[in-house]
């Protein structure tokens, strides 16, 4: 026991010492813009604007003056229409499939920056079946069985999957209620392949490298977790029933999502900080990915499906 306590202590200065306090310099943050949007068939595009900001600075720099171009195909559409907290809006363009679009952003003082991307075609499932109980933990409590049969086309494709389980307004609620299962216990091999499973998650990113041009039937087996949200609109027709959300989307969205996991799940913040004995297991911080020329963020297209669960 006290050999123990040596190690925890002699780990616990280490750690002090290896503080040092740097003095952030207001001059050093590059002046950039970033734009930031995901767009699919079934919204308005829109994007919001800010300015990068000093680290240890932890509010939104929005921009409410800025030029937001629109083009399609490489024509000229529109200016996007200020809609307040730096968003910007088409008023009319819905995204088409194989089409692509691209944001071009002008504010005095800074670059200009563009980013572009494609809507990519709609992958469905053809079959989904939820069941629970089949299996338990080690606690008791029930697992929660998906199968799912994608119908992929012969070309590469990438995806973001989730299942979920909604619940509608009414007397007591004001907001859509959205459960998200999470907690996956056995992960089907494509996404234990090309899936960041090694970090928390309740969306699942792959590619069909595995199962290019065929009808793939993939299984995951998932504790009884889940994580909830509320909404001002459904994902999903119909209240109860289970789901499988499935977003085709492009290269741009599946390097976007796999960086931000990564990112959001190294930052050095927050309690983890204040815990000596779990630093030695974070990571340096992650590059955020970015497709934004001359500034920063992410603009990105899916176009998504769902598919309601039958219950065995």
């Amino acid at each position: 026991m006290k050999t123990k306590i040596i190690i925890v202590n002699i780990i616990f200065i280490l750690f002090l010492s290896c503080t040092k306090e740097i003095q952030m310099k207001e001059q050093d943050i590059e002046k950039r813009l970033v734009v930031n949007g995901l767009i699919c068939p079934d919204s308005l595009i829109s994007v919001k604007v800010s300015t990068t900001t000093a680290i240890l600075d932890n509010q939104n720099k929005f921009v409410e003056n800025a030029i937001v171009k629109l083009f399609c195909n490489g024509t000229f559409i529109e200016n996007l229409t200020y809609n307040g907290n730096g968003q910007y809006i088409s008023e009319t363009v819905y995204p088409v499939e194989n089409k692509y679009y691209t944001i071009e952003v002008e504010r005095e003082g800074y670059p200009t920056i563009r980013a572009t991307d494609t809507i990519p075609e709609k992958t469905f499932i053809t079959h989904g079946t939820h069941s629970e109980g089949n299996t338990y933990d080690e606690y008791g409590d029930p697992h929660h069985d998906y199968e799912i049969v994608i119908d992929d086309k012969e070309k590469t494709n990438f995806y973001e999957l989730v299942f979920i389980k909604q619940d509608f307004p009414n007397q007591y609620i004001n907001n859509y209620n959205i459960s998200y299962q999470s907690g996956l216990s056995v992960a089907d091999p494509v996404l234990r392949s090309d899936s960041e499973l090694d970090y928390l998650a309740w969306s699942y990113i792959f590619s069909d490298n595995f199962f290019n041009g065929t009808k793939y039937k993939m299984f995951n087996k998932f504790s009884s977790t889940s994580v909830s949200g509320k909404y001002n609109q459904p994902i999903a027709p119909t209240a109860k029933d289970r789901y499988a959300i499935l977003r085709t989307t492009t290269s741009v969205y599946y390097n976007y999502r796999k960086f931000w996991l990564r990112h959001s799940n190294n930052q050095q913040i927050g309690i983890r900080v204040e815990e000596p004995l779990f630093m030695s297991l974070i990571n340096s911080p992650i590059p955020m990915y970015s497709n934004v020329e001359n500034g920063y963020g992410i603009f990105a297209a899916y176009n998504q499906t769902h598919y309601k669960l039958e219950e065995l």
